[in-house]
């Protein structure tokens, strides 16, 4: 806000003017630059999901079409296949009778294989080698053809499927006597050869196919004028349209037909149809012959979202009135408790020459709501003058319970003196009476205890540490009667470099309660140190049972789990101290069963 909006703004004289204002401009900003957003979001996802779907119908109708294309083509090949029919073919009549008889079986034939396939209406196949009278059988009476082609008319048809395609499709008759007979009628040739041998040429199949039987499984579209099903043959003719009563745009049909050569699918464009921006998808039907094409207006596919846009703006003029309505009353509550906080300021609150906050009262007309927050702020300055008070005795107390602690604190740190004091007189007492081993046992345990202590430093040599882990090995190994053999080789020239002491003797006590459990030959634990790079290798063996793999991965997850009970607090210990000092720093645990345990412990280097 400039200069000249904050003198404006500071100009309001009222708080209930301020927060109304401040309201609405919080408020009204957001909210259209949201309504636009929401908008132009919702009309973009909403479209592109129209478009989707659009398409996708479109590709569930072409493959419907080329799965009921594929299997008159498979029927084609049944007819084609049968051996009556290819020796029927092959032979010419000898007679009119023979003739009949042929026209008869083959009837039958044609009739089993159509007779599941309602949408075939009349049928013709033409023998190349029947003769004068005997070439052409008609399946069934049909006007359609207009009758039997002439033999000539038979012959130039054989020819184009010869030169041109086996198999053609084709919108109206292809003889010049049924020419505009039937608009409702397409009609499919068919080149038939031997199954066998050179595969020679016999003759022709054509059957006439009705339009709206074949292409039935189209209606489940909700067509109308502004979404429209087109099949069109290679010169951009239709040959189906759903509805049947839809308008062509012939030149925008031919140049569709002509770009389906080079791009048999289009997965979607926008054109202008009759004058109106119209999405188009087409996809290749019949091998490439015809080409099936959706046609969806704009107004369609967007109609949900002008209809969001119109919810949108309704919506925001709505809450811009009720937020008008709300700041009004609400600023209202807001300016009633900082004018009575505002008069109970101006008393005189004042306490007595004792500290006591007694001598504070407030004026009875002055009434805060508990629930309120600034209710709550003129309860609170109530109460403060009688805190002040009651802080001064808390102060006093504290300052008096943290000398007492102090005071606890020394006389806690003369006790553990105290016991090592009486362990080396305990030692003396055992030399004297000849008791070597047990004042070695006292000795270790006794100096155990003065390095833990190390007057209270947490930072110890490694030397310390190792001539620590050493002593607590020294009393094991007599409780366990030397059951196990101790191997230290840590190298001297590290020993003098600070670690985090108490750091290895829970990885030994792991390796001879848990390593060395239960066996009854003499086991070894070895403690192993180097320097690697910016970094301190520890390493304690065992040569016990070792640690299965399920077992192994549960501890090497917990070591990095918050918790977990597949380690003890000894191990977790450790690692999340050497972890402070970074993630590369801590515990890692090898096992082979049977063989051994490592756990490898990765300390920084620090020289103090």
């Amino acid at each position: 806000m400039g200069g000249r909006g904050r003198q404006k703004f500071a100009g309001i004289p009222t708080i209930r003017g301020k927060f109304i204002v401040l309201t609405l401009v919080l408020t009204v900003i957001p909210m259209v630059v949201l309504t636009f957003t929401f908008y132009r979001i919702a009309a973009h996802s909403i479209g592109e999901k129209s478009e989707a779907l659009a398409m996708q119908s479109r590709q569930m109708s072409e493959n419907y079409v080329n799965a009921t294309l594929s299997d008159l083509n498979d029927l084609t090949n049944a007819i084609l296949s049968n051996p009556d029919v290819q020796s029927m073919l092959e032979t010419k009549p000898e007679d009119d009778y023979e003739y009949l008889r042929n026209d008869e079986t083959l009837s039958m034939v044609v009739r089993t294989q159509t007779q599941t396939k309602p949408y075939i209406t009349s049928s013709l196949i033409y023998a190349a080698n029947g003769g004068l009278k005997h070439s052409l059988y008609q399946g069934n009476v049909s006007v359609r053809f207009g009758g039997l082609p002439t033999l000539e008319e038979a012959r130039v048809y054989y020819r184009r499927l010869l030169a041109e395609r086996p198999m053609m499709w084709m919108a109206h008759s292809p003889f010049e006597s049924g020419r505009g007979m039937a608009r409702d009628r397409i009609y499919v040739g068919k080149l038939l050869r031997k199954t066998t041998g050179d595969y020679a040429p016999l003759g022709f199949l054509l059957l006439e196919i009705d339009k709206a039987s074949l292409f039935r499984g189209l209606a489940f579209h909700e067509t109308d004028g502004n979404t429209q099903m087109w099949v069109l043959d290679q010169e951009g003719e239709p040959v189906y349209r759903l509805p049947e009563q839809s308008v062509a745009d012939q030149a925008l049909l031919r140049q569709i037909a002509k770009s389906a050569v080079d791009r048999p699918v289009l997965t979607k464009d926008w054109r202008t149809w009759n004058g109106r921006q119209t999405m188009i998808s087409y996809g290749p039907l019949n091998e490439g012959q015809w080409t099936l094409l959706q046609k969806v207006d704009q107004s369609v596919l967007f109609e949900d979202a002008r209809k969001i846009g119109a919810w949108t703006i309704w919506t925001f003029l709505v809450a811009l009135m009720l937020g008008w309505m709300l700041s009004y009353r609400l600023s209202d509550t807001i300016r009633r408790p900082l004018l009575q906080l505002s008069r109970l300021m101006a008393v005189d609150g004042s306490v007595s020459a004792t500290g006591s906050a007694q001598a504070f009262e407030a004026p009875t007309s002055v009434v805060f709501n508990p629930k309120d927050e600034v209710g709550q702020i003129g309860e609170r300055f109530l109460h403060m003058m009688q805190k002040n008070h009651e802080l001064y005795g808390q102060v006093y107390e504290a300052l008096l319970s943290r000398k007492q602690a102090e005071f606890r604190a020394l006389q806690a740190q003369i006790n553990p003196h105290f016991l090592y004091n009486t362990l080396e007189s305990l030692k003396g007492m055992a030399l004297a009476n000849g008791q070597r081993d047990m004042a070695e046992v006292i000795g270790a345990f006794g100096k155990c205890f003065r390095i833990s202590l190390s007057y209270g430093r947490e930072q110890i040599s490694l030397g310390q540490e190792v001539e620590h882990v050493s002593a607590y090995v020294k009393v094991q190994q007599f409780r366990f009667r030397n059951s196990f053999e101790w191997i230290c080789e840590v190298e001297e020239d590290i020993c003098g470099f600070y670690v985090p002491k108490l750091i290895l003797q829970p990885l030994v006590e792991n390796a001879i309660y848990h390593g060395l459990k239960g066996r009854t030959d003499r086991g070894y634990i070895m403690l192993s140190g180097t320097r690697e790079g910016d970094m301190l290798r520890l390493t304690v063996s065992d040569d016990g049972g070792g640690i299965g793999a399920e077992r192994l991965d549960d501890i090497r997850k917990s070591l990095d789990a918050e918790r977990g009970s597949a380690i003890g607090f000894g191990l977790r210990n450790v690692h999340e101290r050497l972890g402070h000092y970074g993630p590369q720093y801590g515990l890692s645990v090898t096992s082979e069963p049977g063989q051994y345990t490592s756990v490898t412990l990765l300390a920084p280097i620090r020289t103090e």
